[in-house]
């Protein structure tokens, strides 16, 4: 199983930690829960910040404190599952080459690079970020959706990690399963696509447990 977790999102409770554990990874072959730092970091920069080692710091700590709450929820006594972040990518091609295809992708496929846009619009609004609907912010906000799922294709489907556990639907990669699947099974040499995605919320509200 593929667990991303969002940097500085409270939905991620003890409670919330202890339903993935207890739950997911303990019934899984093979997990990772994958701690999004280098989103995080351009999530400051879409909100306007522009001091990197105060990112960086904060970064850090959002990091150990996200750590030692998983293994006070027990992590340790779950051999099947590895704690990663952006520098489990480094080494490996193949991540950067996604990037570099969906960036391609987004920008020669009218009907991709407008879902992205549409998307980044949307994330900017529900957000309320003080950059407001700016070109440079709406870029990095494009830029944070196509690594974003650059990340969930890489893991689920050339990792092997096929099951995805994540807060909500993540709209972008979701389109491309449903409007470019052919092209996502061309560019990443598969017969069979294999990411299977579970809503967290959904399921924590289908069997009554609190988020909190």
């Amino acid at each position: 199983m593929f667990i991303p977790i969002s940097l500085g999102n409270h939905f991620y409770s003890s409670r919330v930690f202890t339903v993935l554990l207890s739950h997911f990874i303990a019934q899984s072959r093979q997990s990772v829960i994958f701690l999004c730092d280098r989103l995080r970091f351009l999530s400051y920069k879409i909100r306007g910040e522009t001091n990197s080692q105060r990112m960086n710091t904060n970064i850090r700590l959002q990091l150990d404190q996200i750590t030692r709450s998983l293994m006070n929820n027990g992590l340790n006594s779950h051999q099947n599952v590895k704690v990663a972040n952006w520098s489990y990518l480094e080494g490996d091609s193949r991540f950067g080459n996604l990037v570099i295809w969906l960036q391609k992708l987004v920008r020669d496929d009218p009907r991709v690079g407008q879902l992205a846009d549409d998307y980044a619009r949307s994330l900017l609004s529900r957000f309320g970020e003080a950059s407001g609907n700016s070109s440079k912010s709406i870029s990095l906000q494009r830029q944070y959706i196509v690594e974003e799922a650059a990340l969930s294709l890489y893991m689920t489907e050339l990792q092997g990690f096929n099951t995805e556990i994540y807060r909500r639907g993540m709209g972008f990669i979701d389109d491309l399963y449903s409007e470019r699947r052919a092209d996502l099974m061309s560019f990443l040499g598969k017969r069979t696509l294999e990411r299977r995605f579970v809503a967290l919320e959904d399921w924590l509200s289908g069997h009554g447990v609190s988020f909190r």
